[in-house]
C-alpha cells in the first residue's frame, strides 16, 4: 500500500495501529525508510495513541501532504475510481468501499445534501451500485427492466464505470 493511501484510510479511522506496523515492516522490506518507519517497524506497542503520532510524523518525512478527514476522502475515491476504470478493481467491490468505508465515515460532519453520495459528488456512482446490488438480491430494479438481470447487471456496472471516469474527468 502507497503511504498516500495509508494516510487517507488513518485519517478516516480505517487503519489500525497493528496495521501501522505491518505497513511499516512492507515498506523497510521495498527498501522505503525514514526513522519514523523504522521506529514503527516491529513495534511491539501497537496502541494506537502511541503509534498515531509516530505515523503521522513519518507521512511528514515521506513529504506526504498533510490531510483532512474529507482530504482522505478524496484520495481514495480517486485512488478507488482509478482501479475501477482501469479495470484493476471490480466496479461493484469498488463502490461498495466507497460506500461503506468513505461515504459512511465523512457524512457525520459533511452530510449529503440531498442523495446518497453527494457529499462527494459520488450521487451517481451509488445509484447505479444500488441497481446492482438490487439486481443481486432479486429486488426491484428501476432501470433495464426489458433485459434479463444478467444483462442488466452487465448495463449497470457500464454505467458506474462511466460515471466513475465522469467524476474523474471532473476532479483533474
Amino acid at each position: 500500500m502507497e503511504p498516500i493511501e495509508a494516510f487517507a484510510l488513518y485519517r478516516l479511522g480505517k487503519l489500525s495501529s497493528d496495521q501501522i506496523v505491518s505497513l511499516a515492516d512492507a515498506w523497510l522490506c521495498e527498501g522505503v525508510f525514514t526513522d519514523g518507519i523504522n521506529e514503527l517497524s516491529g513495534s511491539t506497542n501497537s496502541v494506537m495513541a502511541d503509534i498515531a503520532p509516530i505515523f503521522e510524523r513519518t507521512m511528514s518525512e515521506l513529504n506526504e501532504p498533510s490531510l483532512t478527514k474529507f482530504d482522505g476522502a478524496i484520495v481514495l475515491v480517486k485512488m478507488k475510481l482509478e482501479g475501477i476504470v482501469s479495470n484493476t478493481i471490480d466496479p461493484e467491490e469498488g463502490a461498495s468501499f466507497l460506500y461503506w468505508n468513505v461515504h459512511h465515515e465523512i457524512t457525520n460532519e459533511y452530510p449529503d445534501k440531498e442523495y446518497s453520495g453527494d457529499n462527494l459528488g459520488l450521487e451517481n456512482v451509488f445509484f447505479w451500485l444500488r441497481e446492482i446490488w438490487d439486481c443481486n438480491d432479486g429486488s426491484m430494479i428501476l432501470y433495464h427492466t426489458d433485459l434479463p438481470r444478467e444483462k442488466a447487471e452487465l448495463k449497470f456496472r457500464e454505467n458506474l464505470i462511466e460515471e466513475a471516469e465522469n467524476w474523474l474527468s471532473k476532479a483533474t
